[in-house]
């Protein structure tokens, strides 16, 4: 099995890239599947915890889904936001300590090292929140304000409304950039909102999961 994760902030295109890329590997002949990050069939889930879970839980809960996911697949796999979005951003929202969240993601490397991280990355977050939050409209917005200040990370540090979304995606974005820049699988940073499907094609090549 090889699997390759596109993750970045709200707004980044990681959707977007992650199933584009997954038709550019089925119209070169790559029997690849893609699920989106919320989808309700997807192969892992690793934000759906049980309540009766606590936070300090969450690794041991994430590595075993993840190694029952490994265990059971095959093929070529695009995932939407599992390695950190619906993981790593979980335990950082609930206020787990950093070195309990490296500890998690070296581990998670471990069980499936034939894979592949593409991060999209957001060289201005705040920017980048004020374009999208614009984009998506206030409905959108609220619900992300809402989310942000009642998370534990939200509470401790008194995160509140647009700044506090900003503070939060932030210093997530710089977690995520921390772990990556020790992973033991290959990573590869593109710019995020500023790529097109030829330059998938070429990521294709450049990860090997397309011939050159």
């Amino acid at each position: 099995m090889r699997v390759i994760h596109f993750e970045g902030l709200p707004g980044s295109g990681k959707t977007t890239a992650a199933s584009q890329f997954c038709e550019v590997l089925r119209s070169n002949g790559v029997d690849a599947n893609w699920w989106r990050e919320e989808a309700s069939d997807h192969p892992v889930r690793g934000h759906d915890i049980g309540a009766s879970l606590q936070p300090d839980d969450y690794p041991h809960h994430y590595l075993n889904a993840w190694k029952a996911f490994v265990e059971s697949s095959s093929g070529t796999v695009v995932l939407d936001g599992y390695a950190l979005q619906s993981t790593v951003r979980f335990m950082f929202a609930h206020h787990l300590a950093t070195r309990n969240i490296e500890n998690y993601f070296n581990a998670w490397q471990a069980l499936a090292p034939d894979e592949t991280i593409v991060y999209l990355l957001v060289n201005n977050p705040e920017e980048h929140c004020e374009a999208v939050l614009a984009e998506r409209g206030h409905d959108w917005s609220n619900k992300l304000y809402r989310y942000t200040e009642r998370t534990p990370v939200g509470i401790a540090n008194g995160l509140q409304g647009k700044s506090g979304f900003i503070e939060f995606w932030s210093d997530y974005q710089r977690l995520c950039l921390r772990l990556l820049e020790d992973a033991d699988i290959p990573v590869y940073f593109i710019d995020a909102r500023s790529w097109n499907r030829d330059d998938l094609k070429v990521l294709a090549v450049e990860t090997g999961y397309l011939p050159e």
